[in-house]
């Protein structure tokens, strides 16, 4: 009866050994297979980091460009057209979000301005309740006035950069008076807050 006992004693020891033994084992495989799977990130060049992005910021002028870079113009005169301005569209090829996600902030400006006069034109205002004779309406005109001297740039401030491609563009206007006129846009491209800003410059030859 002891020898029994002792013979079954010894055989559930083994049996619990066997079973921690081998849970230990697949405890030490799962853990050595999370160390792998760190390793592998760690080392992992494809992985993108703050420093692996490259930003871009080259400005272009979408006309016609001579070999010395300048871009060339023409000017649309208001005697035959009756339009004061040339509106023309440029831009740049810039990275159009940063590592946080955030779209490009392009500033644009430019070394040329023009002043407005004092009277910028006239507009029309019906009056109602105004005994003509013929009609309880009438039409007023006022001037509109007391602009004069005012500067006006010929590029607007600022743009966003295009969601979907690594563009931004930017809207000028100048008038007839600036043809013959050379001409300097500047732009500045903030990235990560302005933490890291690009800059650019174009010329332009009204003609």
């Amino acid at each position: 009866m002891k020898r029994s006992i002792s013979k079954s004693i010894v055989i559930t020891f083994w049996a619990i050994a066997i079973i921690l033994f081998s849970s230990c084992s697949k405890e030490d495989d799962s853990l050595s297979e999370l160390i792998d799977i760190y390793e592998q990130e760690v080392t992992d060049t494809t992985t993108v980091t703050p420093t692996d992005i490259i930003y871009e910021f080259n400005m272009v002028g979408r006309t016609y460009q001579d070999n010395n870079g300048y871009y060339h113009l023409p000017l649309i005169n208001p005697e035959n057209s009756g339009v004061p301005q040339t509106l023309h569209r440029f831009g740049a090829q810039v990275t159009n979000f940063d590592i946080w996600g955030l779209p490009t902030q392009v500033i644009w400006s430019c070394n040329a301005f023009w002043y407005t006069p004092d009277t910028l034109g006239v507009t029309y205002i019906e009056i109602g309740q105004v005994p003509t004779g013929e009609s309880p309406w009438s039409i007023e005109n006022f001037v509109v006035d007391g602009y004069g001297g005012m500067t006006v740039p010929i590029v607007n401030g600022t743009s966003y950069a295009d969601p979907n491609v690594d563009s931004v563009f930017c809207m000028m206007a100048p008038v007839w008076e600036m043809i013959g006129d050379t001409v300097t846009i500047y732009g500045q491209a903030w990235f990560e807050e302005g933490d890291i800003i690009l800059y650019d410059s174009i010329n332009f030859i009204f003609e």
